[in-house]
């Protein structure tokens, strides 16, 4: 893979010398020396996927056996369909499916075939578990349609689609499409329910139901029945003509006519319910959104009958002969229960079905590990070794510190908490949550002095102001500051001695437009924690990305400016270097030395330390695989970087300081 190096002028644009990178042996389990070829080329090491997700959507049973499908693309473009023993766990296969999509969705099962409803496809899809013929069997959309959900009954099957929010029906025999109607003005069909006379269909906010007769017609409208709800409908089912729906914070059933009508209102724990099923003993259970708190719904209440798993979203529900339900996490986790009794659950990432993602964040470990956060998963590497751990963590891992004792600190998104995970057991405990209108951690520094932690975040969606937080471990208590930078994310943080550094963006988290006109710069005591300065360095800027400290020199990189970065002088308070990296990024430094990764143009690039010196491009085009802005772990002898290439795993050689 050819790569230029660009040597530049602080602030000009003089080209010069070329570099070459190349891909290392896959999975090289050993430690590589600065590589540089007589060209003075420098080559990454290749490790392997640096995390696997098993994150799902869509799941339908056949005979024994649980199908389901990745929620995500691999790397090379196809959806995976997994295939497991509903009994034991066991992987029975994992197909890779050319289907065009941005992933998986729904699925559903007619005792033979598997139909697939894409995210994004004008076509559902039809596979053989047998044969392992896949077909693109009926057209029931554009290429812009979701399946939201897919129901069997007798000869058809029915399906909710996005963005039109419309309820239709597929033979079986044939693929040929009806239409039954658009249920609101929301894009989302979110449940379809049918029993022998009538179609149901839910929508998401508005929440709407409405009831078709089952060869079409008019529909009658029995939204009247339904309660007030953020969310809408998630999901319903229909028994002897009684309805079950799952609206908001209840859970109602009522007969056709409204008649018989029951609210039971959802336990505070729980968040939504998510999932309704009518058990093989006659009975409806219901599934509960984040806390999985399985409930039996009584003729007038909610009777909790189990709890298989914490912490998650819940993608399926479905019973089995002899009593026990069967569920499939949004997360990848397949799980048994018996109402009442015990559960047994199996992770799929680590039983085939796995598939690489783009990582969220990453640290090297005083202990040679690296630890790599994802999407509700943590995987721990021994490069030395050439193994890897992986664990569950109850989001996504936005940042990370390591304190005394090697104890690791992580930010979780969208949950706010702050964990500790156990560097041996991997026992992770919770420290508490943000709060403060706080949202996602932006940077975690351990200062060891103190025993303290210092967090940097931006606030909720449609809010502008961030946090700095104190956590002191001693006591776990959390002191929170968003007076530091007013009506702006704190985007980062850097400390230097006994001071930190704050860079601020006006936008904050989901808003219009900013407050203020310009982003700010703060400096805080981290010992007394006051404010001692705040500037607006860049009048024209409007949004930092990334700070780091060396020396006397505070080193920044704007997201608005895209790109553009400075170096300012803390003891004359004047910017003495500035250029334009094409994109904002991490910025991180060893040995007196500065380094940037550029996110959006992939570049890794060596900053100057002195007025007039080079920005060198190490290494260009490096395969995206970063979903937040790259991070630098530098290995013990500042000879490497770990980092991301593509979706592995990789150790980048740095060049000899000039």
């Amino acid at each position: 893979m050819p790569l230029s190096r660009r040597s530049l002028l602080a602030g000009t644009g003089l080209a010069g010398t070329a570099l070459a990178l190349g891909q290392g042996p896959g999975g090289t389990p050993a430690f590589a020396e600065v590589q540089e070829t007589q060209n003075d080329a420098l080559v990454p090491v290749n490790y392997g996927p640096a995390a696997l997700t098993a994150a799902v959507r869509g799941a339908a049973i056949i005979g024994d056996s649980i199908f389901i499908t990745s929620r995500f693309n691999t790397p090379e473009g196809r959806m995976r369909l997994g295939q497991f023993d509903i009994h034991t766990g066991e992987m029975r296969s994992v197909d890779d499916l050319a289907i065009p999509s941005n992933g998986g969705q729904k699925l559903a099962a007619d005792g033979r075939y598997i139909y697939i409803g894409p995210a994004g496809s004008a076509h559902v899809w039809r596979f053989d578990p047998q044969t392992k013929e896949l077909i693109a069997w009926s057209q029931a959309g554009g290429t812009t349609t979701w399946y939201y959900d897919m129901v069997v009954h007798g000869e058809y099957l029915y399906i909710g689609t996005y963005p039109d929010c419309t309820v239709k029906r597929i033979r079986l025999a044939d693929g040929t499409v009806q239409t039954y109607g658009r249920i609101s003005t929301s894009q989302y069909a979110a449940a379809v329910a049918v029993d022998d006379e009538y179609v149901y269909g839910g929508s998401a906010a508005p929440g709407t139901l409405l009831m078709w007769p089952k060869d079409g017609g008019t529909p009658t409208n029995l939204t009247p029945y339904l309660s007030a709800s953020p969310v809408g409908i998630l999901d319903m089912t229909v028994k002897d003509g009684t309805l079950y729906v799952a609206s908001g914070r209840q859970l109602i059933s009522f007969q056709r006519d409204g008649s018989g009508r029951v609210s039971r209102d959802i336990p505070v724990e729980d968040r939504y319910i998510d999932q309704i099923t009518i058990g093989s003993d006659g009975k409806v259970y219901a599934l509960t959104r984040l806390t999985t708190n399985l409930y039996e719904v009584t003729a007038d209440a909610l009777v909790k009958v189990g709890q298989p798993l914490a912490d998650v979203e819940n993608q399926f529900l479905a019973p089995l002969p002899g009593g026990d339900l069967f569920g499939v996490s949004g997360l990848g986790h397949i799980w048994k229960a018996t109402p009442g009794g015990a559960a047994s659950v199996w992770q799929t990432a680590t039983r085939g079905f796995g598939y690489p993602e783009t990582v969220q964040s990453m640290m090297r470990h005083g202990r040679g590990t690296v630890w790599v956060g994802g999407h509700y998963a943590m995987t721990v590497h021994r490069p030395e070794a050439g193994t890897s751990t992986r664990f569950d963590i109850n989001g996504e891992v936005k940042a990370m510190a390591e304190g005394k004792a090697g104890t690791v600190y992580a930010g979780l998104y969208p949950s706010t908490q702050i964990v500790s995970v156990d560097p041996d057991s991997h026992q992770i405990t919770l420290l508490g949550l943000l709060g403060n209108e706080q949202l996602r951690t932006k940077r975690i520094h351990f200062d060891g002095p103190r025993n303290q932690l210092l967090v940097a975040s931006s606030p909720q969606t449609t809010k502008h102001t961030g946090a700095l937080t104190f956590i002191d471990l001693a006591t776990n208590t959390f002191d929170t500051h968003r007076e530091y930078l007013p009506e702006q994310s704190v985007m980062d943080v850097a400390v230097q001695g006994s001071t930190a550094y704050l860079v601020g963006d006006t936008y904050g988290e989901g808003t219009s437009g900013p407050i203020r006109k310009t982003a700010q710069v703060a400096a805080v005591d981290i010992v007394t924690r006051q404010l001692l300065w705040r500037e607006e360095i860049k009048p024209t800027w409007l949004s930092y990305e990334s700070v780091y400290i060396v020396g006397n020199l505070l080193y920044a990189v704007g997201r608005r400016p895209r790109g553009a970065w400075f170096a300012y002088d803390l003891h004359t308070r004047t910017i003495v270097m500035e250029g334009d990296l094409g994109g904002y990024g991490g910025l991180s430094g060893v040995d007196g030395r500065v380094f940037s990764w550029v996110h959006w143009t992939n570049d890794i690039t060596e900053l100057p330390t002195v007025p007039g010196g080079e920005v060198t491009t190490l290494y260009d085009n490096v395969p995206r695989g970063w979903y937040n802005n790259p991070c630098f772990n530098f290995t013990p002898e500042d000879k490497a970087t770990w980092g991301m290439l593509g979706t592995d795993l990789a150790r980048f050689p740095l060049p000899k300081a000039k």
